[in-house]
């Protein structure tokens, strides 16, 4: 392979202060940390095709070392990684590039974890057709749920799956939810032409979920009643800005739900996804109230005015974000090929950049890094993963608070 000159590290009031390679397993995309155990989600998309977990031990995070790794079974893509009690649950879901196979088994894998450098396979939880994009876990003593985005007989897209974690190894299904238009067996006929309306997940707070739902926008569901998810608010911006609403994240403490669009352009040939700020004080009625991108927008073409993220190749916009965050903290949210950004909402009509940290470009292809998920530990220390090759980065905010 040709190899491509890659762009610098980038940085402003972060510094580096450990990496690792996972042993050639570097297209990261999913990071989960309990005490001196950093669990990372391999996606495939990089360089060396890995699906699978990795774990870390990060009791010095200057120096990170791999001490156990996972593969997922053949034709598997097992990208996210949650952690409940000693059990690990990654996501089994069928890989885009893969024929269907008799091996493939749609659903959750559930790893024991009482010894993190051993995990020991339990069972797959078995679900239905390509399996599951996502698990979000609720670890609300009261709930112990789980929030899965998957498909299901009779639907189109992936739907909301809520699952009893109380007994993690043998979770069980307590409801599926769903926006209308989506249940063709039911008699509904989609709205939306072309673009796909999905679930991707859900954050709860009080009563409520927030979803992020795709080109269906913000979508929240009332969930007072379990076995009856009921759709009570949405707002969809798009059009006219960009679609693809991903992560929805309501800080805990306060009336503030904090969203990313995400873009899926490897060459930028779409506008850039951004970071949205809602009021829900009225969940039925979620209100955007500012966004914010890392460099002004062109008004018509919504491209980032400044700088040349458009010609560094590779994704740029919002991605994940750290769902641990209260209005008391930064926003870390990740940015593709512009790393991580770190963002003050103490004013939420008024977001500010207080730093930023972009990995160097790696040597394979690819001159930019793909940065796709963020953790911040009790420590503070953050980790951020790359989709694409560049592995685990550890990572201290040295600037203001």
């Amino acid at each position: 392979m040709n190899q491509v000159k890659g762009q610098p590290e980038e940085a402003n009031n972060v510094k580096l202060i450990g990496h690792s390679d996972l042993n050639g397993w570097g297209d990261t995309m999913q990071i989960e940390v309990r005490g001196k155990w950093c669990f990372v989600a391999a996606s495939g998309l990089g360089t060396n095709g890995h699906e699978g977990t990795t774990v870390v031990d990060v009791e010095d995070p200057s120096n990170p070392k791999v001490v156990a790794q996972l593969p997922a079974p053949p034709g598997t893509r097992s990208d996210k990684v949650q952690l409940i009690d000693d059990v690990m649950i990654v996501n089994s879901e069928r890989h885009r590039d893969w024929e269907v196979s008799e091996r493939f088994v749609p659903g959750l894998r559930l790893y024991d974890i009482s010894d993190p450098a051993k995990p020991k396979f339990m069972r797959t939880f078995e679900m239905y057709g390509r399996g599951v994009h996502r698990a979000l876990l609720d670890l609300d003593p009261q709930n112990r749920l789980s929030y899965c985005s998957c498909q299901a007989e009779g639907f189109v897209g992936d739907i909301l799956w809520i699952l009893d974690m109380k007994d993690p190894a043998n979770p069980e299904v307590v409801s599926q939810g769903w926006l209308e238009g989506q249940h063709l067996a039911g008699g509904e006929k989609p709205y939306w032409e072309g673009e796909s309306v999905h679930c991707y997940g859900a954050y709860r707070r009080g009563d409520h979920l927030f979803c992020g739902y795709w080109f269906g926008g913000l979508v929240v569901f009332d969930v007072k009643d379990l076995s009856k998810p009921e759709v009570v608010g949405q707002f969809n911006p798009t059009p006219p800005y960009p679609g693809k609403c991903h992560n929805a994240v309501p800080l805990p403490d306060s009336d503030l739900v904090v969203v990313t669009h995400e873009s899926t352009s490897d060459d930028v040939s779409e506008p850039p996804g951004f970071l949205w700020i809602y009021d829900a004080r009225v969940p039925s009625n979620p209100v955007p109230i500012s966004t914010w991108n890392p460099y002004p927008l062109d008004p018509v073409s919504l491209y980032p005015r400044e700088g040349d993220w458009t010609t560094r190749g590779g994704r740029y916009g919002a991605h994940n974000i750290w769902q641990g965050m209260t209005s008391k903290d930064f926003v870390y949210v990740c940015w593709f090929n512009a790393g991580l950004r770190i963002v003050d909402i103490s004013d939420p009509f008024r977001p500010q950049e207080v730093g930023y940290y972009m990995p160097a470009g790696d040597d394979f292809g690819r001159p930019t890094p793909q940065v796709n998920d963020v953790v911040v530990d009790e420590r503070g220390l953050i980790y951020i993963a790359d989709r694409c090759g560049g592995g685990l980065h550890i990572l201290e905010y040295t600037g203001p608070r």
